[in-house]
């Protein structure tokens, strides 16, 4: 895409890119803050604070992780050029559609949202790698995806039933292990 090609080489895009991704991933994590009000789950002050807020900034750092992982696989690994700014510019464009997540609140397709962005979010990823590397695109798409499988892992390992520090489609995990836990209580 000519977008990512204008903004790899321009230094004063690094801000920005890496403002779009906390920004699109804050927007996420406020998504599903306003998805947990609106099912009636209790402690909606308390996700506001450590999911939308907090989970975002963790989400954030591990966006971080996934950028460097594929900045490691592409130029350890596969032995192909990239640089790491680049990729921060290209890659923080491309998490925009993980703003999408913020209408996550919509009832009955809450979850097709979510879902729907972070494909959205890994195939656009995928593209933007590709501008800036000299990486073939299975090299690219092997790196890309182990980024985003860290993100995911690590998120998942946040979103506990407790005190879930996790933005987004990742409150349902808590929600989840909530399930669990108060099925495996009701049968001991």
């Amino acid at each position: 895409m000519r977008v990512f090609d204008e903004i790899r080489t321009n230094p004063t895009a690094t801000i920005p890119g890496a403002t779009i991704a906390f920004v699109s991933i804050l927007i996420a994590g406020l998504g599903g803050w306003l998805w947990w009000v609106l099912q009636d789950l209790p402690g909606s002050s308390d996700i506001l604070v450590s999911s939308a807020l907090l989970g975002s900034l963790l989400a954030f750092v591990l966006w971080g992780m996934w950028l460097m992982l594929v900045y490691v696989m592409i130029t350890q690994i596969f032995r192909e050029r990239a640089y790491v700014e680049q990729l921060l510019r290209v890659m923080g464009l491309a998490a925009s559609p993980i703003a999408l997540m913020g209408l996550m609140f919509i009832p009955g397709i809450s979850f097709a949202i979510g879902i729907a962005s972070l494909a959205l979010a890994v195939s656009l990823t995928n593209v933007a790698i590709k501008s800036v590397t000299t990486a073939d695109n299975a090299q690219v798409l092997v790196s890309n995806l182990l980024g985003f499988f860290v993100w995911c892992a690590g998120l998942t390992l946040l979103a506990s039933a407790v005190d879930p520090h996790a933005p987004g489609i990742f409150l349902f995990e808590s929600i989840s292990r909530s399930l669990t836990d108060a099925i495996s209580a009701t049968q001991s």
